[in-house]
């Protein structure tokens, strides 16, 4: 039997409960862009072609549970940073693959994750990797569960860092140089207003 297709098995981790200190106005994914939560654009466009979508979340915040997707919180005890939430998402998902973004990427679309899929079979490799041209951006790729394993043991042997570990496991840099837009986060005011703009001509 031939293993499963990357785009044909894979679920989605949002990446939440991130503080934004900059605007002091609490969690990340639901401060209000335009009216919406912010991590609502993403549920959005992930669920146009993906079935299962988690959200990573330690947040007791009920607003969570409102948008009506499992909520998935660290495993591994102590605040171990995003790769904990990485870590339970591979844990939970029911798919091969469990693709990675955050939660205040509002004009995310399909082509990212297509993108990943497509590297991950052409290169048979474990991660893919986004690349703006310029960096990673280490928040949006696609990983395959049977590394559950083996983050676990970084994780525990105290490593933290996601570039780290995408490196030791001969991750592949995705160009996404042409889709910078999906890369777009909010961390200011000014990026809130800038969004807002968008979304109003859009």
């Amino acid at each position: 039997m031939n293993p499963p297709r990357p785009a044909q098995s894979m679920s989605a981790l949002v990446l939440s409960g991130g503080q934004s200190r900059r605007m002091q106005a609490g969690d990340k994914g639901l401060m209000k862009l335009a009216g919406k939560p912010m991590i609502q654009y993403l549920l959005d466009s992930l669920s146009q072609h993906i079935n299962q979508i988690l959200i990573s979340t330690n947040s007791s915040d009920p607003e969570y549970a409102s948008f009506g997707y499992p909520l998935v919180s660290d495993i591994l005890p102590g605040s171990l940073g995003p790769l904990a939430g990485i870590h339970a998402g591979l844990h939970t998902c029911n798919t091969q693959f469990l693709l990675i973004t955050p939660c205040d990427c509002p004009f995310l679309t399909t082509t990212l994750s297509e993108r990943l899929a497509q590297a991950i079979e052409e290169n048979n490799a474990l991660i893919a990797v986004a690349h703006d041209g310029e960096r990673m951006q280490n928040t949006f790729a696609l990983i395959n569960i049977a590394l559950t394993d083996n983050l676990s043991l970084y994780l525990q042997r105290g490593g933290r860092k996601l570039n780290t570990w995408f490196k030791e496991q001969n991750a592949i840099e995705v160009n996404c140089s042409d889709h910078l837009a999906d890369f777009t986060n909010i961390n200011t005011l000014a990026d809130l207003q800038d969004a807002e703009r968008i979304l109003a001509t859009s």
